[in-house]
């Protein structure tokens, strides 16, 4: 945007927008991180998984990746329909984890995962509710972050086995 005498001027309202975004991704991300490393969080995990099983989410994650998969077979050069999906592409018919859910100020909610044979990182979708227990995965991207050894760990425990999808 140009000011007085072609100085560029800075829009303040998108300034503080993309601030706020990037305030509440931070956030986000550190409760995620927390939740992961946190050894008190590994305490009595299963009741956390049980509620976050007991939504249509996890099956839904599945069924996206499954139709992911069939769609890339059949027509390989046919967008995904996901944000960097192509990018993706191999961790789709692997299992999967949910490690946690939360509602995404977009809509729908954002899932972060663990990938069986990618357990060194968590992957976060944005899965958007388009009917009553029907969501559609809108972006997947994969967070920097490293899950330690201990945690690896726990997700290898056969009590979790069940979740995995």
């Amino acid at each position: 945007m140009k000011g007085i005498g072609g100085l560029s001027m800075i829009d303040p309202c998108s300034s503080v927008i993309k601030k706020h975004h990037q305030s509440h991704y931070r956030i986000l991300l550190s409760l995620v991180v927390w939740f992961i490393f946190c050894p008190l969080s590994f305490a009595d995990w299963v009741p956390a998984l049980k509620e976050i099983y007991g939504t249509p989410i996890p099956i839904q994650i599945r069924k996206n990746f499954d139709q992911t998969i069939q769609t890339h077979k059949t027509c390989s050069e046919c967008a995904l329909g996901i944000l960097d999906g192509d990018k993706f592409i191999n961790i789709y018919a692997k299992k999967f984890i949910v490690l946690s859910l939360s509602p995404n100020s977009f809509g729908g909610y954002w899932a972060f995962i663990a990938v069986e044979g990618e357990l060194k990182h968590t992957f976060r979708l944005w899965l958007y509710d388009i009917d009553s227990n029907e969501y559609d995965l809108r972006s997947v991207e994969e967070l920097s972050n490293s899950l330690d050894e201990e945690f690896i760990s726990q997700l290898r425990n056969p009590a979790y086995r069940a979740y995995w999808l």
